[in-house]
């Protein structure tokens, strides 16, 4: 089934009929009848992304205490995109333009990004690698945050704190004790890798604080600064770092795989319990949902890990490919939703999410049929209403949309 609705794909390449790439191919298949040609039209596609390779976002990365050697030097500003991010992002952009929209011209494209300068920069190399030559505008706010993407900078009324540390501590096993208990080897590989021989990492004191009301409790302590740890590892590599200078040569890449699960580790406690899923993620889930419905034929948003693993943890989507970690939001990977159109006029969504792997960003790979970035179908679970999970009919995910976001 699979493979016959690849085959109606590209025999309609020509004809301008949009293409999916394998992922989406699989998830779509599932909804036609059996006897009956998966004749479905691509009409609108919303892609949250990641922006792409940045430094760490302050100076030293972490406190000296735990991690007393110098770190690698960065050309740029502390938390700005970097070249070579950049780079990757439009090689990731000229791929998703084949996909998305392969006739010529200017597309009908929205990109809109978060206030930051890498999230900014990030959507206008996204846009040259998708447009060339067609000057797109890159739209965001004009203040110094937008609630689309940081929902609860200037708190909200309706967000519990003390609800949300409950549910925090119920992803945690009951206590953050009991998490770093349960991930014992990986925590003392990452005390490893920053002060061989020492201790400091691992005695840190594991909390929770509330200090500013309206916003979610601060993790603080192994997992916490564990996270950030393996992340800045993980830039290190992906920007073409020397390995002597990737976790000051004491990480392989695969080393660094295996310590970057305390990246989404952290946002199981952090981003996914759903009394802050539903407080952070829901703006953008409405936005989506107004895209989808109402939007151009792509939209692009680009924000931060922090969205995908909140958005993630409101719809209870998980994925786990390109070689990073179960539910990691790596640079530049993103979750894909598309509204496909059957002949009778039904409109279906899938979700996708799509990364390039660790070598791809880190070599500056082109992109193309036969060296694709990774892809994922998404189940969403709730909304089911097909005879497979990976779709649903628009109406049945607006009805979700309204169910889940506040």
């Amino acid at each position: 089934m699979v493979k016959a609705a690849k085959r109606f794909f590209f025999a309609k390449k020509k004809q301008k009929t949009l293409v999916l790439w394998a992922g989406l191919c699989a998830g779509i298949a599932c909804v036609a009848p059996a006897q009956a040609a998966p004749a479905l039209k691509l009409e609108r596609t919303v892609l949250l992304i990641r922006h792409g390779v940045r430094p760490p976002t302050h100076e030293p990365a972490l406190s000296p205490a735990i991690a007393p050697d110098p770190w690698p030097h960065w050309d740029t500003p502390d938390g700005d995109l970097t070249p070579h991010g950049a780079a990757a992002i439009s090689l990731l952009a000229a791929y998703d333009r084949k996909t998305f929209v392969p006739a010529p011209g200017c597309p009908d494209i929205n990109v809109y990004a978060d206030v930051d300068e890498r999230t900014v920069k990030t959507g206008e190399a996204y846009a040259a690698g998708f447009a060339p030559g067609c000057n797109i505008t890159v739209w965001h706010a004009p203040g110094a945050t937008d609630p689309l993407f940081s929902a609860l900078d200037n708190g909200a009324p309706n967000f519990d704190a003390k609800l949300a540390k409950t549910q925090m501590l119920a992803a945690a096993g009951g206590s953050l004790t009991a998490t770093i208990a349960a991930h014992q080897a990986l925590f003392t590989a990452m005390q490893a890798t920053l002060q061989p021989g020492g201790s400091a990492f691992l005695t840190l004191p594991a909390k929770l604080s509330a200090k500013i009301p309206g916003h979610v409790p601060k993790l603080n302590g192994p997992i916490a600064e564990g996270a950030s740890g393996a992340e800045d590892f993980l830039l290190e590599y992906l920007d073409d770092k020397p390995m002597s200078q990737v976790a000051w040569g004491r990480a392989s890449p695969t080393q660094i795989t295996t310590l970057l699960e305390l990246h989404p580790l952290a946002y199981t406690i952090t981003a996914r319990p759903p009394a802050i899923a539903r407080a952070t993620a829901s703006p953008l889930l409405q936005k989506i949902l107004e895209d989808l419905t109402t939007g151009p034929a792509t939209s692009i948003l680009i924000g931060h890990d922090t969205n995908q693993a909140e958005l993630g943890g409101l719809l209870n989507l998980h994925w786990r490919l390109g070689g990073y970690p179960a539910d990691d939001p790596p640079p530049g990977g993103g979750i894909i939703f598309a509204v496909l159109a059957a002949p009778n006029g039904t409109q279906y969504v899938t979700a996708t999410y799509q990364t390039q792997t660790m070598a791809q960003i880190r070599n500056l790979t082109p992109l193309n049929a036969t060296n694709p970035p990774a892809t994922q179908p998404l189940p969403i679970p709730g909304c089911g209403n097909s005879p497979r999970p990976t779709a649903c009919t628009l109406a049945a995910f607006a009805a979700l949309v309204r169910g889940v976001a506040e």
